[in-house]
């Protein structure tokens, strides 16, 4: 059974304290001017960032506490960290017992192959799942182990490692990662995930675990593209705003046409359309949206409570 909705940012700013705030935000920009809002970033309002995103994940991690999930199903995306351009699946549920992955972030001198964190799967489920997303017609493939090809010192997609122990400190609930292509073309369109979303709930009804499904990406950002540091604020207010209305299908139309505002990892906009897709129907309580040029991304926080 599927009872709640979660949904985060995961920006690399978002686990650092201030002292690396810049650092991050000049090999993300790699000289792009700049937005003129970020002169009112001052460290000042950076804190305030920071402090508002402890909020916002404590708030996230105060639903997973009440809900007591049996398993917390992570929906995000790979940066070209397990996959490659090669072999790059539309979706992809990790059916193995565990997986690992480093925290460091790598674009700031962190070496990527300390500080990694182990999280336990639940492999029973996630092989029923994938059974039956296959049976229903999606083109999902499953990864029996993990074995990451383009960085392997890396392990898992920092989508799935940082912001699980942020929401969930100590690793007590097993995971079942699920990967969206977000990045590299060609990218599922967002009523397929809208419809995967769907989907997954449909299938979780007559299972007895009690699951949480978290979105890990988004929202509006270009990380060393040529948009990077802007930030689309309307869209990413008119995507939380359906979310808010339990209107969730209203997302389904996104990325239909090309926009320079779309690309990039504005297309981890997928991830929260899987969940909204899960939840549908549901109202989503925004937790916080954070505009912040200093980290590159519209920074968003949410939940769905479905009891």
């Amino acid at each position: 059974m599927l009872g709640l909705g979660l949904a985060t940012s995961h920006a690399p700013s978002m686990f650092r304290g201030l002292e690396c705030w810049s650092s991050i935000h000049r090999v993300l920009t790699s000289g792009v001017p700049q937005p003129p809002e970020i002169d009112k970033e001052t460290p000042a309002v950076l804190q305030s960032f920071i402090d508002r995103i402890h909020h916002g994940f404590d708030a996230l991690k105060q639903q997973i506490e009440a809900f007591k999930p049996d398993v917390l199903l992570i929906v995000g995306d790979d940066q070209a960290e397990v996959f490659t351009e090669a072999d790059m699946p539309p979706f992809c549920v990790f059916t193995c017992g565990e997986v690992h992955g480093s925290l460091n972030i790598g674009l700031i001198g962190e070496p990527e192959e300390e500080n990694h964190i182990t999280l336990r799967c639940h492999a029973e489920l996630a092989t029923y799942l994938f059974t039956e997303l296959e049976r229903k017609g999606f083109d999902i493939t499953q990864a029996k182990e993990l074995k990451p090809l383009s960085r392997p010192k890396r392990g898992l997609g920092h989508a799935f490692t940082r912001p699980t122990m942020k929401v969930m400190p100590k690793l007590d609930v097993p995971i079942i990662p699920l990967h969206v292509n977000c990045y590299f073309p060609p990218m599922p369109p967002a009523s397929r995930c809208y419809e995967l979303g769907q989907a997954i709930t449909h299938a979780l009804q007559s299972r007895p675990e009690r699951v949480a499904i978290m979105a890990s990406g988004g929202l509006s950002h270009d990380p060393r593209g040529p948009r990077a540091g802007w930030i689309d604020a309307p869209l990413d207010h008119w995507v939380l705003e359906q979310l808010n209305k339990g209107n969730g299908a209203a997302l389904c139309h996104l990325f239909e046409f090309d926009s320079d505002t779309l690309r990039s990892g504005t297309g981890e906009i997928r991830s929260w359309i899987v969940v909204a897709g899960a939840c549908s129907g549901v109202r989503a309580t925004i937790v916080d949206y954070i505009p912040a040029h200093h980290a590159v991304t519209g920074l968003g926080f949410a939940f769905w409570s479905m009891e």
